[in-house]
């Protein structure tokens, strides 16, 4: 059995296929790293440049009521973009205290011209200017806290209050600016900005569907961010190697299922199409033993596999993107106990490609049993491909209709990620039910591959 093993494991890594395949990882590999690198660029690449907004006012007809107003907007936007990437510690205060004055400027000084309210708010505006020269976050941060406090005193046991007031005491104590680039900066402005309707919905009585599931993001995304600024660690950096291990079965995922349906749809095929099932069958192995070893073989290197374009990732990524970011720990936010749950990045990793085990091993031996009834390669690739494609579209269908037929579909059953990212399964499946589904469904497709190969007539091959 095991040089039989052997010698199938052998065959597979000779084939140019395989290392053709592998070339073209290595080069999507890159890519990705690339893209993940580059992401911020790319997004940014979406807003309007400066000059484009400047071109727009130049074609645009101030007599016209709605061409003004959107000349104004324009107008606005090219100035607040100006002062931003000159001041960028301050984007955020130059946002909150300078957009709606500076709009109101240029609504003044091309449509109402009222001399003396321009005077007023060029005055506003001077003044918050000396601030934002000078770097004086701190100047800003302290007038939000005096605001919060003299608020506090008239209703002491406000919960949004007390909680905005100490991440005011935190960035004063930290030296926190404003800076969209600071990963703390960045946290505290996202629980600042989602305080008033976290508390709006917890104090809610009752809550609709589409509520609730905004507060359980909310609730998460809150957990996410005191952990950030709790432990001081950039979580939420999307622009590192973590980010692509965390992400890995979406990015990678079609290449593990290439790799699986090249081996599984060739392995017995093969030994058809080119006439060597002949010597197999004249060595003194029983044909079951045969099947058994390519068998083995396909489940041996699916985790090989998996494991194999694991570390080309993570040698390519840390090289693009640098290893400092698989320090940070994966936050995994569980709903149901409201537990934020820590992991090291290569630790979940793990888990997460041990959930999608099953997916892989049930599409491998379809493939296998296709290979082996039709002894056509190219066939069993293909239908492979097509149920696969099917399988998401029933998934789909599963999630919009409770058809009862839907419930023992493989498809439903073959992924368990919700389990490693603490989610409720979406089809509403205990794990053991899956378990079963996924049991049966191998024994089924063995039994008729077995079956199949063992009555099958070589002679005239």
């Amino acid at each position: 059995m095991i040089k039989l093993i052997n010698a199938e494991l052998k065959k597979i890594f000779r084939k140019k296929s395989f290392l053709i395949v592998t070339i073209i990882f290595i080069l999507y590999c890159i890519l990705t790293n690339v893209i993940y690198k580059e992401m911020d660029t790319l997004l940014e690449m979406d807003d309007l440049s400066i000059n484009e907004l400047e071109n727009i006012n130049n074609s645009l007809n101030l007599n016209d009521k709605e061409d003004l107003e959107e000349y104004i907007t324009n107008k606005t936007d090219i100035e607040i973009s100006k002062l931003k990437d000159k001041y960028k510690s301050m984007e955020i205060i130059i946002d909150k205290y300078l957009y709606n004055l500076i709009y109101e400027r240029n609504n003044i000084k091309y449509n109402t011209l009222d001399e003396e309210e321009l005077n007023n708010i060029n005055n506003n505006i001077d003044n918050i200017m000396s601030y934002i020269k000078s770097n004086n976050w701190q100047y800003f941060t302290k007038l939000e806290k005096e605001e919060i406090e003299e608020k506090l005193k008239e209703n002491k046991d406000d919960e949004r209050l007390n909680e905005l007031l100490k991440l005011k005491e935190y960035r004063l104590k930290n030296n926190i600016n404003y800076d969209y680039n600071n990963y703390l900066n960045n946290a505290i402005d996202t629980i600042e900005t989602d305080l008033l309707e976290y508390y709006n919905l917890k104090n809610k009585e009752v809550l609709t569907k589409d509520e609730e599931e905004r507060f359980t993001s909310l609730k998460e995304e809150m957990a996410i961010n005191n952990y950030i600024i709790d432990h001081k660690v950039d979580a939420n950096n999307s622009n590192t190697l973590r980010a692509v291990l965390t992400n890995f079965p979406n990015e990678f995922g079609l290449f593990i299922l290439i790799y699986v349906v090249m081996i599984s749809g060739s392995i017995v095929s093969e030994e058809f199409n080119k006439g060597t099932i002949k010597y197999l069958l004249t060595k003194p192995h029983k044909r079951s033993t045969i099947l058994t070893a390519k068998l083995l073989t396909i489940i041996i290197l699916i985790p090989f596999i998996i494991i194999f374009m694991s570390l080309i990732e993570i040698i390519i990524g840390s090289l693009i993107l640098g290893i400092k970011s698989l320090s940070v720990p994966v936050l995994i936010y569980e709903s149901s106990t409201g537990i934020l749950k820590s992991y090291h990045v290569l630790k979940y990793l793990a888990l997460l490609l041990i959930s999608t085990l099953p997916e892989y091993l049930i599409l491998a031996l379809v493939c296998f049993l296709l290979s082996t009834i039709t002894t056509s390669t190219s066939a069993a690739i293909t239908i492979t491909f097509l149920f696969y494609l099917i399988s998401n579209v029933i998934s789909n269908l599963a999630l919009l209709y409770n058809i009862k037929i839907f419930k023992y579909f493989i498809a439903l059953h073959w992924n368990f990620n919700y389990l490693v990212n603490k989610t409720s399964n979406p089809y509403n499946f205990k794990p053991i039910f899956s378990l079963g589904i996924i049991s049966i469904y191998i024994i089924i497709i063995l039994c008729i591959s077995y079956i199949y190969f063992n009555k099958k007539d070589v002679k005239n091959i």
